[in-house]
């Protein structure tokens, strides 16, 4: 951890990843209520404005992950857990953020439209 400087680099890469996790919170703010977590840890809340659990959303959202080839980890009710790996680079994060965001896309439009 110490050598590879995979703590240094899961700070660093971690406001990277926040940031663009609460640009999708702000297009997508009708079914992603927060988002929590530190470092390369996060989690992202799925509930309405009436803050009802969006579970049928955030089990469609995990299956397009995977079909893309992202694994992500949806625990049940309203959360979607993403936990890249610590030796990460910024292309590689950006690029599995962007199929996030596609997912939440694709699921809302074949959920609700």
């Amino acid at each position: 951890l110490i050598e590879d400087r995979l703590i240094e680099n899961s700070k660093n890469l971690g406001v990277k990843f926040h940031s663009e996790l609460i640009k999708i919170q702000t297009t997508f703010s009708n079914y992603i209520s927060e988002i929590n977590g530190t470092g390369l840890l996060a989690a992202v809340i799925f509930r309405d404005k009436e803050f009802k659990p969006l579970s049928k959303l955030c089990d469609l959202i995990s299956e397009k992950c995977f079909q893309k080839g992202l694994l992500v980890v949806h625990t049940g009710r309203e959360s979607i857990k993403l936990a890249p790996p610590l030796m990460i680079n910024e292309e590689a994060l950006v690029e599995g953020v962007q199929v996030f965001k596609e997912a939440i896309q694709e699921s809302i439009k074949d959920l609700y439209d």
